[in-house]
């Protein structure tokens, strides 16, 4: 059996019933998470500009687009749900993708479940078998496929979107081939467009088109079956000749869930994941040493050579670039002594004392992290020379908030309430935690989807 198929007979099959209870527990926290981040991210400027356009084209009011108080189609709502999700990166993270796993799949999920009024056991099983297949496609063509330049969370996110999708429209297999056919000739995605108001997009983009692709399918359109593995394929084009694993798409499907291993990481700051281990260096080295700005006469950090190809704008002028910005990141946790929503603005990133700051951190990279089999590590190595010839280093292998060192289950209730704060009144936010961490007693998801469209059930 080909690996399209395998993909689509697991999605047809799998029951929430059959995923470990550990998975849906992580799986709750992520969603969670997502949805607190995406209602933040529907208050920036490029959300509003997406609102504009989706209520100028027009959609049948179907779906909620989230922290706005209205409906649109199903695909527009996870477009427009996808963007705000990634708006502020500060989405999860898994190391299979290489790229950000909820926020095109969760969009995607409650669209098309709000538009078929299913339960929210329906809607959390769905997300969970589109998490596995992105996760498991990415282990099959990384690192290639993000060494090639392409943005993961697109490219993969579009196929765990139609996987989600097709679930919850319960397609039988040959149409999930279909559907997976489809979605994989919509994936895009490039890392070029990173610090711009495009990378969210992407997420938003893989969302809808992996909605699109399982309604298309679901109306008898048809795509090559097996275009994972074909010749001309998914695989081949986004990995390279000889450059992907099929086995290990497949060979663990439905039983070792990539959500528990290597699991999903909970973004502690609203940055790009890379600069997470030195923010936690930096932060603790300021405090514990009381370390001031005026001391500092240079910052350097050292890492895996992946680094600087995702932190790609070392002299930031706007907020979105900051988020890519080591310099930045190094700049704002001395000054500040804490990175956090409000300091990612654009007047924040043009402070003079901040890009004076910001020309004393350096990047180079570490001899150990200099191979392609290192190219997924986020170690970070942070020295602080200070003016007087006093040093301080530090290394941090697992920021927190990854797999390794996770937030607590009330430290993302807490992120949440951060988060919606001024969307949601305090009971809202609380019964929106609630509903989400029981999500599989939930009769009808639209309970869920009505108070984050801002309009509550009676």
């Amino acid at each position: 059996m080909e690996t399209t198929r395998k993909l689509a007979e697991f999605i047809s099959r799998a029951t929430l019933a059959e995923i470990p209870v550990e998975a849906q527990d992580i799986g709750k926290k992520a969603i969670l998470d997502n949805l607190g981040v995406a209602l933040a991210g529907s208050r920036d400027s490029m959300s509003k500009i997406m609102t504009d356009y989706i209520k100028d084209t027009g959609g049948r009011p179907q779906a909620s687009v989230w922290g706005k108080k209205f409906k649109t189609s199903s695909p527009l709502a996870a477009l427009a749900n996808g963007t705000f999700g990634h708006a502020l990166d500060y989405d999860d993270i898994n190391r299979s993708m290489r790229g950000h796993p909820t926020v095109p799949v969760l969009p995607a999920t409650l669209a098309v479940a709000e538009e078929m009024k299913a339960s929210g056991e329906k809607a959390l099983e769905a997300f969970l078998i589109g998490f596995e297949v992105e996760t498991k496609l990415g282990a099959g063509i990384n690192p290639y496929l993000f060494e090639n330049g392409w943005h993961p969370t697109a490219v993969l996110g579009t196929m765990g979107a139609a996987a989600a999708s097709a679930k919850l429209l319960k397609l039988p297999v040959e149409e999930i081939c279909m559907a997976l056919g489809i979605g994989a000739s919509f994936a895009s995605g490039l890392r070029q467009n990173f610090g711009t108001m495009t990378k969210p997009l992407h997420a938003g983009h893989a969302a809808q088109n992996g909605v699109v692709a399982a309604k298309l399918a679901q109306r008898g359109y048809t795509a090559d079956s097996a275009i994972v593995e074909g010749r001309l394929g998914y695989a081949h084009a986004f990995a390279g000749p000889e450059k992907y694993d099929l086995d290990k798409i497949t060979v663990d499907l439905g039983k070792r869930f990539d959500i528990v291993s290597p699991g999903v990481g909970l973004k502690r700051y609203p940055s790009c994941a890379r600069t997470h281990p030195a923010i936690d260096a930096m932060l603790d080295m300021v405090m514990k040493n009381d370390l001031l700005p005026e001391q500092v006469q240079s910052i350097s950090c050292a890492g895996s050579y992946t680094t600087p190809t995702m932190l790609i704008h070392s002299r930031p002028q706007t907020a979105l670039e900051g988020k890519f910005s080591m310099e930045f990141c190094m700049a704002l946790a001395l000054l500040e002594r804490k990175v956090a929503l409000p300091y990612f603005k654009d007047q924040k990133v043009q402070d003079p004392k901040i890009q004076e700051m910001i020309k004393k951190v350096t990047f180079s990279i570490r001899p150990d992290l200099n191979t392609l089999e290192n190219s997924g590590n986020p170690s970070t190595t942070v020295k602080v020379l200070l003016k007087d010839g006093r040093e301080f280093t530090k290394t941090v292998d697992e920021a927190k908030g990854t797999p390794g060192n996770p937030l607590n289950a009330e430290e993302v209730r807490d992120k949440y309430r951060q988060c919606v704060k001024g969307i949601q009144s305090k009971k809202e936010m609380e019964k929106s935690i609630e509903m989400v961490e029981n999500l599989e007693t939930l009769k009808k998801i639209t309970t869920l989807t009505d108070l984050l469209r801002g309009t509550p059930s009676p």
